[in-house]
Order: structure tokens, then sequence, then C-alpha cells
């Protein structure tokens, strides 16, 4: 079926659509040449463009150009490829651009360079390490602003800052002083050494407390967020106080700890050794985890019941935030949101009723966010940047 102008006009002009109409609109959409679809697009765009006086024809031709860019993010060719994607996403596309240019007349948009005109926001990835270490006094060590070498010593342990950007805790000390790396949101992991030779990964938007030097009892820190571990083997054993959740004891091992407030579990990944796993409502009932598998801590009204033992997991995935990747294994829009606005900054808004989606896949991320988000939009999710907001639209 070929797309005439009576049609396209009809999609312009409407602006709230029945369910039979909306069921009309995508089986027309099926039956339509798509290359005839945005040929008459873009007729119809450039006849708007000349007949409005009030529309500069630089920002006409960087609209287009934008229309252009998003049609053609829709022509993915994949062997389950939904159609009906691509309908809903040409229909979005035409209203958008009528949208635009009315709202560009009625407002007697006047001629402006095009320099001062911002069409699309976006956010880049992390370009540094902002995370902040708190010494055993009170003083603060901002990590992308100090250079490398001595940064402090604490006792008699030194804390230094190597060329690749690691902090790494030498010597040992009689005191008891303790420390806090905290690593905020929109800040690339940090690698920290501990005194014991144990090798901590810090993700953005977590914390991690520990002595500069171990006891000759026991080796204990305490983290929010995640963070993957390397623990050298020795004598004491090595424990993890998960904030409110409750304790990891190992010998060496290497594990990953995800414990963020905002997700539904807490979650102990072992990679390599052996992990024991307790509760903190009781510090009993340990439960011993094995290579490829992951304890999650279950909940009722916050307090902390049971633990629950998953097998056969994606070892790869845990850890692909360490290694410069998303993955989405099976998530959810918001959880997938979340791990966005920890790395980018933002803040999530949710407009209207927004659809249930999964996803699944993998993608590196030293993406610019709009980036991201193309790829996300193929599943039928739209969104806008403002500042730092995200904004998600039906």
């Amino acid at each position: 079926m070929e797309p005439s102008q009576e049609i396209l006009e009809r999609l312009l002009t409407k602006s709230v659509w029945t369910s039979e109409e909306q069921a009309w609109m995508l089986e027309y959409l099926q039956e339509t040449d798509q290359h005839a679809l945005r040929q008459l697009m873009q007729e119809k765009f450039e006849q708007d463009q000349q007949q409005s006086t009030n529309l500069p024809a630089t920002v006409s031709e960087r609209l287009l150009a934008q229309i252009h860019e998003q049609i053609q993010a829709t022509q993915v060719t994949e062997p389950k490829l939904n159609w009906k994607k691509w309908f809903v996403a040409a229909a979005m596309l035409i209203l958008m651009a009528a949208a635009t240019l009315i709202y560009l007349r009625s407002k007697q948009v006047q001629p402006v360079p095009v320099s001062k005109i911002t069409l699309k926001q976006d956010i880049a990835p992390p370009s540094s390490n902002t995370a902040i270490i708190t010494l055993g006094n009170g003083q603060q060590i901002i990590l992308d602003s100090a250079g490398k070498g001595l940064l402090a010593t604490e006792g008699n342990v030194q804390l230094t800052k190597t060329a690749e950007g690691s902090i790494v805790y030498q010597g040992s000390s009689d005191k008891y002083l303790v420390n806090t790396l905290n690593n905020p949101r929109g800040s690339k992991p940090v690698t920290l050494v501990l005194s014991d030779g144990s090798k901590v990964w810090l993700n953005s938007e977590s914390s991690l407390r520990y002595p500069v030097a171990f006891g000759a009892a026991e080796r204990q820190v305490e983290i929010t967020g995640e963070a993957y571990f390397e623990v050298a083997k020795k004598a004491q054993p090595f424990k993890v106080a998960v904030a409110g959740k409750g304790v990891v004891e190992v010998l060496g091992t290497h594990f990953n700890i995800n414990s963020y407030q905002d997700e539904t579990f807490t979650k102990v990944t072992l990679l390599e050794g052996s992990v024991k796993v307790y509760l903190q409502t009781n510090g009993s009932g340990a439960i011993a985890i094995k290579p490829g598998q992951q304890a999650l801590y279950l909940s009722d009204q916050q307090k902390q019941t049971a633990i629950q033992v998953k097998n056969d997991i994606d070892l790869s995935a845990v850890v692909a935030w360490k290694n410069g990747f998303f993955n989405f294994d099976n998530a959810d829009l918001k959880s997938v949101l979340r791990q966005l606005s920890r790395w980018y900054n933002v803040d999530v808004v949710y407009q209207g009723n927004i659809p249930k989606r999964v996803f699944g896949g993998e993608m590196q991320r030293d993406l610019n966010l709009s980036e991201v988000l193309k790829i996300l939009e193929k599943n039928n999710v739209h969104f806008k940047i403002e500042t730092d907001k995200l904004i998600v639209m039906p």
C-alpha cells in the first residue's frame, strides 16, 4: 500500500488515538512501503518548512537530519526483528516532527545562531575517578586531583597512588586506624590494595570502610554498594560486613558483592575459592557456596530472614562492570536504568505508565548516554535527557 498525503495529514494532526484507531494505524503502517513512507515524510517536512516564515532554515535542516538519523536507527536487520516496534517508532517520528513545527510556529521563533540552539542534550561517560579517601584524622583526599606517589602516612602505613591510579597501603601499625573510600555516582571504578595485599575494585556509588593495617586476629572491612575482591591468602580469616545485610567470610578467594540499597537483593557471587555467608540477624547458620554459585539475601520488611543459593551463574556478566561493560541478563527496565543512573550520574524520572520491558546483552560503558539509549529504544521505550535528568516516556 502506498502512503497518501491525506493519510499523512491525519497522522500529523491526530493527537489522541482510540484503541481502534491505533489498530488501524499499525495495520496501515504494516502494509505501507517503508521507502515511500520515508520519502513522503521528507517531502511533507520540506513543504512545511517552505510555508513557515517563522522557522529558521538552520533549525529545520537539523530537525530533518535528526529524523533521518532516528529512522535509520530503526532499520536494524535482525532475524527476530519485531516489525510492530518499527511501526510505532515511525508514527512517533511523524508526530514528533509535526509537534516541533507547530511549537516553533506558535512561539514565532526568530532566527538565531545555530550554535545557541540545543536540540538534543547528551552525557558523556565518566572520564576520571572522583573517589574520596577519608583518613583517620578526618582529612580527605580527592583521587582525581591527587598526583601519583605518597599521599599520606597513617601510623607506619604509607598510602600511595600508582601511575595507573590504584591506591596502595603498605606497612604495619600498632594503632587501629580506619579509612573510608567513597566512590560517588558518575565516577570510574577505583582499585585499592589493602595492607595485607588483598585487592578491591569499588564500583560507582559505593563505599568501603577498612583499617589501614589489619590486626593479628582477623581482617574485616565493611561495604555498601558493589565491590569485587581478590583476597590474599593468610592465616587470619577475611570478613566483609555488608551494611544492614550480613557477613561474608573467606580465607583466600575471588568474589563479587552487589549490595546497593535500591536493589531487590544483596548478591554474593563466588568466582574462585570458597565463601561462607552469614545472616546478620543472629550471626549463625553459615552457608558455604562454591565457584559459579551466588548467595541471595532474602528479606521480609527490611529484616534479613534467609539466604538462597543459585547455581550456574554467568560469572562474566557479574563482573562486567569491572571490565568496562554493562551486562543486562534478563533485566527489567528499572534495573537497567539504575545502572545508568550510577554510571552517568543522572536521576531517572518516569512519565506516565511505562510498559514492562526485559533486556539482555552487553555493551561498552564508554558510550555516551544517548548512544546507550538508542540501543534501548529498539525495545519500544523512549527517553529524553534534560540536564542531569533522564526522562522515561511510554
